[in-house]
């Protein structure tokens, strides 16, 4: 029998409150991860059958495909010519707390030399400007990793395996690059509305406290403190985004959507 309290079995914890079928598909999670990164942990298998780590810079083609610009000296080059099987590691970035409640994406795949670099060496040094100090060099060619599966983490007791086809058919989030900006705002200049968002839409009218914590296409998620401790709170919005700019006037409407139904 598991023990109480064990990770795995034992009472779980409260049910998120609100409308969970608004959350985005981790395939959608894994293709906004990969978007908003810049570095990654990228394993390649030794000669001698080992895996081998260490930290590379990527960016995407339209597939979501990481491409990475690497010397022929360097050890990943040397592993991917003999053997093309890689795995890479992408995290959210994070201040303090526990790196484990963050989310992660493991892309596993096989590593192909670019022959026609052109359009992704555009790409590449606008986001990495200070590769244009090698990218010319004889040695140093453009590798993509061509996705097989993916294994998306989203926190604790958050986890799937995410198909290579369902990976390259998500979109990216449209506001991945604003949402820490508008979480930030909510939180520190309008504590109130998050309160009524809770009270109104997740059917926890006793909430004395609530936090933002994240915000994507499809609504907004929060943590609401009760008077039987805290519970996760999702509230979708009418229709999903299009773009970033639309954040600020729904956000806006769904407050006033939550003062009129109270």
């Amino acid at each position: 029998m598991t023990e109480k309290g064990a990770h795995g079995g034992g009472d779980s914890g409260p049910p998120i409150a609100g409308d969970i079928s608004t959350f985005p598909t981790d395939a959608e999670l894994s293709r906004t991860l990969v978007a908003s990164g810049r570095t990654a942990s990228l394993s390649t298998l030794t000669e001698s059958g080992y895996p081998y780590g260490s930290i590379v810079s990527y960016v995407t083609d339209d597939n979501g495909e990481p491409v990475i610009l690497i010397s022929d000296l360097a050890e990943h080059t040397i592993n991917a010519r003999i053997n093309k099987k890689a795995s890479m590691l992408i995290t959210e970035s994070y201040e303090g707390g526990d790196p484990l409640g963050q989310s992660r994406l493991t892309l596993v795949g096989s590593l192909s030399i670019i022959s026609d670099s052109n359009a992704i060496r555009e790409t590449y040094l606008k986001v990495h400007q200070h590769a244009s100090f090698y990218v010319d060099y004889a040695d140093f060619n453009f590798w993509k990793l061509s996705v097989q599966e993916c294994r998306f983490v989203g926190g604790f007791g958050h986890m799937s395996w995410v198909t290579s086809e369902d990976y390259r058919n998500a979109e990216v989030d449209p506001l991945f690059e604003n949402a820490a900006g508008i979480i930030e705002h909510m939180n520190t200049d309008h504590s109130d509305a998050n309160l009524l968002y809770v009270q109104a839409f997740a059917s926890l009218p006793e909430c004395s406290e609530a936090t933002m914590l994240g915000v994507d296409r499809y609504g907004i998620t929060l943590r609401a403190i009760t008077v039987d401790g805290p519970r996760m709170a999702r509230i979708g919005f009418p229709s999903p985004l299009k773009s970033d700019e639309d954040a600020r006037p729904a956000i806006i409407a769904l407050l006033e959507l939550a003062k009129s139904s109270l």
